[in-house]
């Protein structure tokens, strides 16, 4: 599957976060994490009988969340959600997976800092749970 994320945006966050450096690995299962999520909320929106994606159909959901930059792939994300499942996206589901990736990223961090070194690798890596 494609990817979701911008790369080069999430390694930047987490180099500003904590000065880490971001190996290869850490991308897939954060972007299958993603790729889950819209599925997701996509099958929360149909079961709501609605017909866009919105911010609160994600299980991960901060009411106005403080994002000053995307940290996926807005036109990936939309084109993923409406070839699967025919439904838009609204601008705050983009919002919403920026939170995700950037709650994945800090809880990465933590898990890297513990185990004392200072590259977030796939092993560190965690699923988000409900806030």
């Amino acid at each position: 599957m494609e990817s979701l994320i911008v790369i080069s945006k999430v390694k930047k966050f987490i180099k500003e976060k904590a000065d880490f450096n971001t190996s290869a690995g850490f991308f897939e299962p954060l972007n299958a994490d993603i790729i889950k999520a819209c599925r997701d909320a996509a099958t929360h929106t149909q079961k709501l009988g609605r017909k866009t994606v919105m911010g609160k159909d994600f299980n991960l959901y901060i009411e106005n969340p403080n994002i000053n930059e995307a940290l996926v792939v807005a036109s990936k994300v939309k084109k993923m959600i409406k070839d699967e499942t025919g439904l838009s996206t609204s601008a705050q589901a983009i919002d919403q997976l920026t939170n995700r990736v950037q709650t994945i990223c800090l809880k990465a961090i933590e898990n890297a800092k513990e185990d004392k070194r200072k590259t977030v690798m796939d092993r560190d890596f965690t699923a988000p749970t409900i806030a």
